[in-house]
């Protein structure tokens, strides 16, 4: 045996593999075993009178043997009394000179129960039943054993078994002894005589089989455990003791694993080929280990990446950051390794009820291999973004989303944000609000057509025009700057909806001294409101301000806040916001712990998918990072069917909070691929007439937003205001921007008078829309696409046909379809239904998401909560 181990070296400790091992084995097991598989069986016929010799003597030997050992037995006994514990150790010179040890045979006939402990420990407790009484005699009990043994011995040839071993009745019957072992690991170690031949047994005889079991079974047992408590920690958020456990899940996990090492791949690749699905789940074991030691140092740096933001961070922000980057890094790549050792596992060797589990767990392990590195990726380009590399200045823009406007809502407030590694360093929020930028504004502009009804001449607070975020910050930045404001390093928008939830989080801020009230997520809106627009409602609705507070008093902040209460005291209405700004960002930091953890997440995950929340950045790294996670509120290029509705409230007050919108978009589609569209647009206002702020008439500038080339059929339910309600028209003198020049010098539809002119490659259908508080408006826009249903060429192959012409080879008619609608920033949620209807000789191949129904087509219903797709294939027959 020793020889054996020597030549083929697969025990040794480095896991070294001798060369040509797996090709050796297989000729060895499958060509020469059919090529001589009749001849070994003649040829074991014409030994069965040696076999029968053979087993005379081995009988002969063990009889004489027992006899021996029970005397010896007996002498031991006789000398030792009641101390026999120490007996198991002990071995009679006789054995150690027998080739056939007590000990190897009776590893034979232990049932799977009492398998993993030794002969030693049998005769332990045989003697000690011996000595304390028990009824049945020592030397039953040996020859009970010594039949067992007999069984065993007689099927087992050892100078024959080269020539008997691929015998498919021994292959059968080893392969039975599956059913002794319960775990992944112990099916490993009986691979050895389950499906290598036999003839290779001399050496794998060396491996201490039961040794192996223990050491693998308890290692995994025990990483389990660690890593089920390291779970248990993460969710109480004890990062510290799940730091501890995920380590010591991984130790023991590779402890395991050294052990697996030890026994050569290709037995266990071999497993595979296996018929006993026993084996076949043994195959796979290797595998597992390894992705539980990968599991296991992923949970730790995915810990430690998150530790290093809740301590540390807040006196050495960069540090910390670095730290969450490092981290960060190495979770990655334990990502990246564990999916890779979960695809090498073939889903059809584990057990059926657990083979969709595991490919649901490989997919999520996927996702989670990309979006973390795009989370960690981030977190580098969020250290740029909050100055740990240079200052970084920024304009933070409040966009009333009561009153909407294309991009969020009405620019009422602004803040300007001076950050230094982490921290804020300076703070300024005008009390009164973007007015204040008024005086200081150089240039005159003319305003778009629409805002006319206000005002002809364009401001600060009208320049967020455009549902494109990037072409609205960019104004947003040039007005600032003509305001004799600064240059800034990009520009941030929030709406109320975003305060709303901090609230939630930071639970009731305190204002009682300046104001004498608390103000919460629930009372935030209305009581804001009252305060900024005290003023105008003092005219409109006295009753709704009694009570209200005003006070000129400055607010104790830790934060560098600057209000500019100096200049004009009197008329700073939108002091309560900076006042509100200031105790949120005090109150904010203290509440990011375990239990506020997955609030905040989600809450940011809402607002970012809303576009409660939109980011513009001069730095390109950054702008591309934020357009790739979709924070940047862009109009997206789409080259099948677009829709965008955009409502921009003017002079209707806060209406849009009681307004309720139903989008309704319908696509035909003749024989001859030709599309008609009719979009209806059903809006409600819930109000109450003469209610404060809201209890008036909406008035709103609608936005149709259709695909490039789109042509406009009929337009339906618009209503005008009436021409006196406009301003004077502007003077020539004032300068007129280039970005307003395709919609200044639009087309006009005769009969409705709805503009139709082309912005950021679409076409856009633009009207007047009114409802009074208790009525409801429906509007209806029919127009033909610019595309034919059947066109596709190689020009226009998206990523989508690609993937269907390598799919499908042979499908020349299978042609792709797509529909995309977009959120408008800072809106409330609408309803959304949309119906696809095409030939009925036109059956769908496949469909984007899974759940998109519909028999010649799509019925769409769904909630317009962020930016939606859906697309499907067709096979034209």
């Amino acid at each position: 045996m020793s020889n054996n181990k020597t030549q083929l070296n697969i025990n040794d400790s480095q896991g070294a593999r001798p060369s040509g091992f797996v090709i050796d084995l297989r000729n060895k097991v499958k060509t020469e075993t059919s090529r001589d598989l009749l001849s070994l069986q003649k040829k074991a016929e014409r030994s069965k009178k040696e076999l029968e010799k053979i087993e005379a003597k081995i009988q002969n030997k063990l009889q004489k043997r027992a006899d021996r050992e029970i005397k010896y037995l007996e002498k031991k006994a006789n000398n030792f009394g009641p101390n026999l514990l120490d007996f198991g150790t002990k071995k009679p010179k006789a054995r150690i000179k027998r080739n056939i040890s007590w000990p190897s045979l009776a590893l034979f006939s232990r049932p799977s129960s009492t398998r993993s402990s030794s002969a030693c420990s049998s005769s332990k407790s045989s003697l000690l039943s011996w000595h304390f009484g028990k009824k049945k005699s020592l030397w039953e009990r040996v020859s009970a054993e010594q039949a067992q043994i007999f069984a065993i011995a007689s099927k087992f040839n050892f100078k024959s078994l080269k020539r008997i071993a691929s015998s498919e009745k021994r292959a059968g019957d080893a392969e039975t002894k599956v059913l002794w072992y319960r775990s992944i690991s112990s099916f490993v170690f009986v691979l050895i005589l389950l499906i290598v031949p036999l003839k290779l047994l001399s050496y794998f005889e060396l491996l201490d089989l039961s040794k192996f079991e223990n050491k693998i079974l308890n290692s995994s047992e025990l990483a389990m455990n660690n890593l089920m408590a390291a779970t248990n920690s993460v969710t109480k958020m004890d990062l510290k003791s799940a730091d501890v456990q995920f380590k010591d899940a991984g130790a023991n996990f590779l402890a395991a694993q050294s052990e697996l090492d030890k026994i050569n791949d290709s037995l266990l690749s071999l497993a595979a080929l296996s018929n006993n699905p026993k084996l076949k789940l043994a195959a796979e074991s290797k595998k597992f280990i390894e992705a539980g030691a990968i599991a296991s140092s992923l949970g730790r740096n995915l810990v430690l990446a998150t530790d290093s933001l809740f301590s540390g961070g807040k006196e050495n922000f960069s540090s910390a950051l670095d730290h969450f980057t490092y981290y960060g890094g190495l979770a990655v790549t334990d990502s990246k390794n564990l999916k890779a050792e979960l695809d090498k596992v073939n889903p059809k060797n584990l057990p059926p009820e657990y083979q969709d589990q595991f490919i649901s767990i490989s997919k999520q392990t996927a996702l989670l291999s990309d979006n973390l590195e795009a989370f960690v990726n981030a977190g580098a380009k969020f250290k740029d973004f909050l100055g740990a590399t240079q200052d970084k200045r920024y304009l933070l823009v409040f966009q009333n989303n009561s009153e909407l406007r294309a991009s969020g809502g009405f620019l009422g407030s602004y803040a300007l944000v001076d950050i230094r590694n982490g921290k804020i360093r300076n703070l300024e929020v005008p009390g009164g609000g973007s007015y204040d930028t008024e005086g200081g504004m150089s240039v005159r502009v003319t305003a778009p057509k629409p805002l006319w009804l206000v005002n002809p001449l364009w401001h600060f607070w009208d320049a967020n025009w455009w549902p494109n975020w990037p072409t609205t910050a960019k104004n947003l930045m040039w007005f600032y700057e003509k305001s004799d404001g600064p240059t800034v390093d990009g520009v941030i928008s929030v709406t109320p909806t975003v305060v709303e939830r901090l609230l939630e989080i930071t639970g009731p801020i305190d204002l009682t001294k300046e104001y004498g009230l608390t103000i919460d997520a629930n009372n935030f809106w209305d009581t804001t409101q009252k305060i900024v627009e005290q003023k105008n409602l003092a005219k409109t609705n006295p009753e709704a301000i009694i009570g209200v507070p005003a006070t000129s008093t400055v607010i104790k902040s830790n934060l560098p806040i600057k209000q500019g209460l100096d200049v004009n005291s009197a008329n700073k209405p939108k002091k309560i916001i900076g006042d509100l700004m200031a105790k949120i960002l005090e109150v904010l930091p203290t509440k990011l712990n375990k239990d506020s953890l997955v609030q905040i997440l989600s809450l940011t995950e809402d607002s970012l998918a809303e576009k409660q929340v939109l980011f513009y950045f001069n730095d390109p790294s950054l702008q591309a990072e934020v357009s790739k996670r979709n924070w940047a509120g862009e109009v997206k290029d789409t080259d099948r069917d677009y829709l965008m509705v955009v409502d921009t409230n003017i002079a209707g007050q806060k209406s849009d909070r009681k307004m309720v919108e139903k989008i309704n978009h319908v696509s035909e589609v003749s024989n001859d691929g030709s599309i008609i569209n009719t979009v209806t647009i059903t809006r409600t206002h819930t109000g109450t007439k003469n209610e404060a702020m809201t209890g008036v008439r909406n008035v709103d500038w609608l936005r149709v937003y259709v695909p490039k080339g789109s042509a406009l059929l009929s337009a339906d339910g618009f209503r005008i205001p009436e021409a006196k309600y406009f301003h004077d028209k502007p003077d020539p003198s004032w300068q007129e921007l280039p970005v307003l020049q395709a919609e200044n010098h639009a087309l006009v539809e005769e009969t409705s008078g709805t503009k139709v002119y082309e912005e950021d490659n679409k076409t856009v259908f633009a009207n007047w829309a009114m409802v009074d508080p208790g009525e409801t408006e429906t509007i209806t826009l029919k127009y033909r696409l610019p595309f034919n249903f059947l066109d596709h060429t190689p020009e226009n192959e998206t990523w989508l046909t690609k993937i269907n012409t390598f799919l499908n080879p042979d499908k020349a008619d299978l042609i792709p379809y797509s529909f995309m609608v977009q959120k408008q920033p800072g809106a409330m949620p609408s309803d959304f239904t949309s119906r696809l209807s095409l030939p009925t000789e036109w059956p769908i191949f496949w469909r984007y998401p899974d759940n998109l129904s519909g028999l010649n087509g799509w019925q769409i219903n769904d909630k317009l909560n962020s930016d939606k797709y859906w697309s499907i294939i067709i096979e034209k027959k």
